[in-house]
């Protein structure tokens, strides 16, 4: 068990609200969210963004003209219709 601060949590917060973060990682930043009530509210904050986003971003396509454009840059071939 380690102790992180603040600065700690908002660093890793991202890594881990996308599940990315290793088990040992994750109970430390639960650990510091169950205590730490600015940080607590901000990753509820984020969290509930991140839901309204998934929401609001569901079934859409990206426009075609951003979809050449992202295949170019990645260089692959997209298919259409």
């Amino acid at each position: 068990m380690s102790e992180i601060d603040c600065h700690e949590l908002l660093r890793q917060l991202w890594t881990y609200l996308d599940g990315e973060a290793d088990a040992p990682l994750c109970e430390d930043l639960q650990r510091h969210i169950a205590r730490c009530l600015p940080c607590r509210q901000h990753a509820e904050f984020e969290r509930r963004l991140r839901e309204i986003i998934q929401y609001k971003c569901r079934g859409e396509r990206a426009p075609e003209p951003l979809r050449r454009d992202l295949a170019r840059l990645l260089g692959i071939t997209i298919q259409t219709g």
